[in-house]
């Protein structure tokens, strides 16, 4: 049984998940629609490259391939959905979610592919994978029934992603338009048109990622100001003195969930005069690939891509001898992690139990912080969690130097060691919020952005997207990456909670306690109270409905983004318990929404009559137009034709009331085409209604113009 929480696979019968301690049973049947990038990966010609392999070597080499690969999905924190013949599919964005969950779905498509060659080069055939990633909406939740049930996602979005798998050729990984949009500015693309895809002849272009390294563009938000983090500058530096006037390393760990800025703020801080000595390094660990030294040489030595291999080597001889003038040994074996000479095996009595090369760097790193002449504090920052052993040792080795080094360690608070320093980045506060939307939004919307900047949680990756959103376009409520950054947030409640925050998201901008129970199906726990102190349901001093407690959303776009997790196949009866609700609860100025939710579940004639209730409230408050657009919606429900033709008459005696007598005319001409329709007792009933009302139309005539 999945846990639909973290994604740990218990044993049936389990009530609850021995990872995180969520209860299981209450999830199987629940289905939500969410946006994931969906993740195929096939080894190419597997078949024809096998044809003479015997049964059991084949099902060997298919199992080790495809266990490397589901560890690369899961070092990335995304969920096997599924094995298919000597191919898998992967999910980034259910059971749980990140903000950049398009980012890892194609950096893990693309480890797993490196991952399928090298195990090809280890048993000499030439294995090559394919791989296709894209992002949409999809229904997810588990499929099945009594015990044979699992998590899934279903979906065009799922089809598209294995179209695009299978057109792929071998080696590469080709990604839809949304997955391109969202990773942009961190991947690089070749577009790919025209392509066909079978069964989706709208779609004509693709993309092929060319290189998880290489940035096609320049952080689209570092123009903007820095704003807020005093305190948190203020540990960094006391941290960074201690290390400077200590001459000893330290290790200091930068806490924060994804966007906080933990990036930023270091950035932010090391380029100010005051720290202007430190020489900072920069360590990209990824969870699944064995780390490449040479971008932390290109950063001490100043090597160039493309640069001439001889002079490359001259320039990195000449500088590790002023560094090390007494260690050839440790010189070369710098020169060979970089693959410029040759390694030299070990003697055994050389031998010990630390990574030499991991030592050799090192060393390297404490050389240039004591360079005579020149001596500088070097701080070494280092993201993403690193799991490579020979990195990993480096890393240890530098916590225990003499010397002025601070290793600083971003992460989200995860496996943390149990002594360690820390500085933690909490949101911003609603000011500082501010500060930084307002250097993006459009000042027309300004009272907008201030009312929406509440509900994403002061974290600077979602006031950023909020900001982009609103300066784009005011036709999309929000761009799919902000999607991606709310439903995370979502994902942080605890799943009954947030099923019960969709019904009142379905319910309108506001609630009531009771309808909250009667949506539920059963006792309401805690649930309420979790997400009024998590500020998600604001509750009232006052209610619109007597002897029920009344909540409303801080947020539309919070609103708005549980709205898109709801099924469509779900709503229509949730529509119907809302609109029940309401008519045997809420006095008649709730006949409007009472008709939208009848109208939305599927019950047109109910609908009718709440809306007919509503334009007459309209007319009695002088809201003439109000009344307009209701008799309209009242036209267009799909009812018998003699109730249309009631709302034609009602819409015609109304305008005559508001002096609007063309309009009059044109609803009494509908009025009479549905009441040839009826049957002939009611059609005699409303004729007449019809013909007392054409009277009073040309009597109004009449009398105006007897009057000019």
């Amino acid at each position: 049984m999945t846990c639909t929480v973290c994604g740990t696979a218990n044993p049936e019968g389990m009530r609850f998940c021995g990872m995180c301690g969520s209860q299981l049973e209450q999830r199987l049947g629940v289905r939500e629609r969410r946006r994931v990038s969906v993740v195929f990966v096939d080894l190419a010609a597997f078949s024809t490259l096998t044809h003479d392999f015997d049964p059991e070597e084949l099902r060997d080499l298919a199992d080790e391939v495809l266990t490397v690969v589901a560890g690369i999905i899961e070092n990335y924190d995304g969920y096997v959905d599924a094995f298919r013949g000597d191919g898998l599919i992967a999910l980034f964005g259910a059971p749980h979610s990140h903000p950049d969950d398009p980012q890892r779905a194609v950096l893990a498509a693309a480890a797993g592919l490196q991952a399928i060659e090298r195990i090809g080069a280890s048993t000499n055939y030439p294995l090559k994978g394919r791989a296709g990633v894209n992002t949409g909406i999809v229904i997810a939740g588990s499929v099945g029934s009594g015990r044979v049930r699992d998590y899934t996602v279903m979906g065009s979005a799922v089809n598209l992603a294995a179209r695009l798998e299978a057109a792929a050729p071998p080696g590469d990984v080709w990604v839809g338009s949304e997955t391109q949009e969202a990773t942009r500015h961190q991947l690089g693309y070749q577009r790919i048109a025209p392509v066909e895809l079978p069964g989706f002849p709208n779609v004509r272009e693709a993309y092929r990622l060319v290189s998880v390294s290489e940035r096609v563009e320049d952080d689209p938000y570092a123009h903007l100001t820095f704003v807020g983090r005093e305190s948190e500058v203020a540990s960094l530096a006391r941290r960074f003195d201690g290390v400077v006037s200590s001459g000893r390393a330290q290790e200091l760990w930068l806490l924060g969930e994804a966007g906080s800025g933990k990036t930023r703020l270091l950035r932010e801080f090391f380029a100010r005069p005051e720290q202007g000595q430190a020489r900072v390094l920069w360590i990209e660990g990824r969870p699944t690939e064995q780390y490449s030294w040479d971008p932390l040489a290109q950063q001490l030595f100043g090597l160039q891509e493309g640069e001439d291999a001889a002079v490359r080597r001259h320039r990195m001889t000449t500088q590790l001898t002023e560094l090390l003038p007494d260690e050839p040994r440790w010189q070369g074996l710098i020169l060979a992690s970089l693959k410029m000479v040759e390694q030299k095996p070990w003697t055994r009595l050389e031998r010990r139990n630390v990574n030499r090369t991991s030592l050799a760097w090192c060393d390297l790193v404490i050389a240039l912080s004591r360079q005579q002449g020149n001596p500088q504090p070097v701080v070494l920052v280092v993201e993403n969690e690193p799991q490579d052993p020979p990195l990993l040792e480096f890393l240890r080795l530098l916590r225990q130097a003499q010397a002025s080094i601070l290793v600083i360690r971003t992460c989200r608070g995860r496996n943390l060691p149990a002594e360690r320093e820390t500085i933690t980045l909490n949101p911003l506060g609603v000011p500082e919020s501010l500060t930084l939307l307002n250097q993006l939004a459009s000042p027309v919307l300004k009272v907008a952005a201030e009312s929406l900047v509440y509900q994403v949680g002061g974290i600077p990756a979602y006031i950023l997207e909020l900001g982009q959103a609103l300066s784009i376009t005011q036709e999309v409520p929000f761009s799919g990456s902000l999607a991606s950054l709310l439903q995370a947030r979502l994902d942080m409640i605890e799943p009954k909670a947030r099923r019960l925050l969709s019904h009142a998201a379905l319910a309108g901008e506001r609630c009531w306690e009771g309808l909250l129970h009667e949506l539920a199906g059963d006792s309401l726990g805690v649930e309420i109270q979790i997400l009024s102190d998590m500020n998600l349901l604001i509750r009232q001093n006052d209610s619109s409905i007597p002897d029920e407690t009344e909540y409303r959303f801080q947020s539309e776009l919070l609103r708005h983004a549980v709205l898109r997790m709801i099924p469509f196949r779900d709503r229509p009866l949730l529509h119907l318990k809302i609109a029940t609700w309401l008519e045997q609860r809420a006095p008649l100025v709730f006949s409007e929404p009472t008709a939208h939710h009848f109208e939305q579940g599927g019950s047109a004639e109910a609908a009718y009559a709440h809306l007919l209730a509503a334009s007459d409230l309209a007319m009695s408050a002088d809201d003439v137009d109000r009344a307009n657009d209701l008799y309209q919606r009242l036209l267009e429900l799909d009812v018998e034709p003699a109730l249309r033709a009631q709302g034609a008459l009602a819409y015609a005696q109304s305008a005559l009331v508001a002096g609007r007598r063309s309009l009059a005319r044109e609803q009494l001409e509908v009025a009479q085409g549905w009441i040839e329709q009826c049957e002939p007792e009611t059609c005699e009933e409303l004729s007449q209604v019809h013909q007392q009302l054409y009277h009073d139309a040309i009597s109004i005539e009449e009398t105006e113009a007897d009057s000019s």
